[in-house]
């Protein structure tokens, strides 16, 4: 017997790997033994070493066995070449889908943690970096369904995904100009985005100061929570300076309880005689 060839279970521990990995492997005719001896023993060569290293490789990218068989049939620098680049396409679309669930991720542990260290109900300064949004027109709603909304910012809402924003659920902007109505109602729905893009309109809020208040209660309830933190505001001396914008921190997505959601609601403020720049 020549000496550079392998027994199937000698083979098998120089690759690091079961026998019956191998013996699958020659079944489906992925790697055939070099030679069958007349006593049916199968044989391997050391060249094949680099066979399987390759066939590992292309498992570990999540390769079909099916597509590993066809390039071996085929193989040369160029069927490699094509199938590596369609690996690492496959390889980035999925570093992007990890990244966006990370985002998520990240995202739900910020608010999940802040909802449990705030006080529902108190209003205080705070003071907020500048932020962009994705948004969309709010219709007006007769009556709000979550059901209805959903569909509404479905769009909205796998774009800012794509962008790589982790919400779970978009936000809400109330305009300056229309926050002394009698009966407020949102006028944008809203995702954060790291960076302006020409795919969707954005809205920038300033950084500065910010009286805040965390409101638990349901969506319907949180316009009356609106009116009570521009009430505040005005009593407190100050005028409002910028756009109400609401932060879901406990939504449907952790409670099944909607009296029990925890509203960030948040509106730029300034001394009367401050000047806006």
């Amino acid at each position: 017997m020549d000496k550079h060839l392998f027994k199937t279970a000698e083979f098998a521990a120089l690759c690091g790997v079961k026998k019956d990995t191998l013996l699958h492997y020659d079944h489906i005719g992925l790697l055939k033994p070099q030679k069958v001896g007349e006593n049916g023993y199968r044989y391997y060569s050391a060249r094949q070493l680099a066979t399987y290293d390759l066939i590992s490789a292309l498992r570990r990218l999540d390769t079909p066995l099916s597509e590993i068989r066809d390039y071996l049939t085929r193989r040369s620098p160029e069927a490699l070449l094509e199938l590596l680049e369609e690996k690492e396409q496959a390889l980035e679309a999925e570093r992007r889908r990890l990244e966006r669930m990370g985002s998520l991720l990240r995202e739900t542990i910020r608010t999940t943690r802040l909802a449990q260290e705030v006080r529902p109900g108190e209003i205080c300064l705070e003071e907020l970096p500048a932020a962009s949004f994705a948004v969309v027109k709010a219709p007006a709603f007769q009556e709000f369904e979550e059901s209805v909304y959903l569909l509404h910012v479905r769009d909205l809402l796998a774009w800012a995904r794509e962008q790589g924003s982790g919400v779970s659920a978009p936000g809400d902007i109330f305009c300056r100009e229309n926050l002394d109505r009698e009966e407020v109602r949102e006028d944008y729905y809203c995702c954060p985005v790291d960076r302006e893009t020409p795919d969707w309109p954005i809205r920038h809020r300033p950084g500065g100061t910010y009286a805040v208040l965390y409101h638990q209660g349901s969506y319907q309830s949180e316009y009356e929570a609106i009116h009570r933190l521009r009430d505040w505001v005005l009593d407190q001396g100050y005028e409002i300076d910028g756009d109400l914008y609401e932060e879901d921190l406990v939504n449907y997505t952790t409670s099944d309880d909607p009296n029990s959601y925890l509203l960030k609601l948040s509106v730029k403020i300034r001394k009367p005689e401050e000047e806006t720049p």
